[in-house]
């Protein structure tokens, strides 16, 4: 048995924990041979989804870098609602997220996978993975992914405890955003973007400049 067949057998498991409103990415990251998984929701149309819990030591990183640059693969699998696949970012053809994709490859991410959530027609969210190593996933492991997107959307539809008790990778942005809000008598919209040009303006992840602004270092 090869090792990406070993990596797969904790799915069944992990799908089981999902029916008991509990989700495991650090086991469902191990079953689909990946080093990170984010479960992305989308909050409000027309806003990068957000990532509600993660897994991985690049994987707020890249997440935050997705949110700073309001595009990635975890926002076009929700606008358009289907999977996105790039084993090889080196490979990626010029055109797709400008700016983005060099970022992600200076984190020492070399592939990225997105799968939508669908629920009853409408897409709440995103299953993100990556790796640091390029190459494709399995057929196996891209039904596994395909079916753990499913039962999260499924999980996510009832409201479980880690979706309402565990506190948001990114509170500090919104924080901030709520701030600067306030300060400058902005829209939100207007403050998460002023938030995010500043992050970019500054080569700074948005934590680093959501924490600045709630320090009161800066605007």
């Amino acid at each position: 048995m090869t090792d990406k067949h070993r990596r797969a057998g904790p799915m069944p498991d992990c799908l089981e924990q999902i029916t008991a409103d509990a989700l495991p990415l650090d086991q469902c990251a191990r079953a689909l041979g990946l080093d990170g998984l984010a479960l992305l929701l989308s909050h409000t149309e027309g806003m990068v989804p957000e990532p509600v819990l993660i897994h991985g030591r690049l994987t707020e990183l890249l997440e935050d870098v997705q949110l700073v640059h309001g595009q990635g693969p975890g926002d076009d699998a929700v606008r358009y609602g289907r999977r996105v696949l790039v084993p090889d970012l080196a490979a990626l053809p010029p055109g797709p997220w400008p700016g983005l994709v060099t970022s992600i490859q200076q984190l020492g991410i070399s592939a990225v996978f997105a799968f939508p959530l669908l629920l009853g027609g409408m897409t709440i969210g995103a299953l993100t993975g990556h790796r640091t190593t390029a190459g494709p996933m399995s057929r196996r492991q891209l039904t596994d992914a395909r079916t753990l997107a499913e039962g999260a959307a499924r999980a996510t539809s009832r409201e479980p405890h880690w979706l309402t008790e565990s506190p948001l990778p990114f509170a500090a942005a919104h924080q901030a955003a709520g701030a600067l809000a306030q300060r400058h008598g902005l829209s939100p919209d207007h403050a998460w973007l002023l938030l995010r040009s500043q992050a970019l303006a500054h080569d700074q992840t948005l934590l680093e400049t959501a924490h600045a602004v709630l320090r009161g270092r800066l605007l």
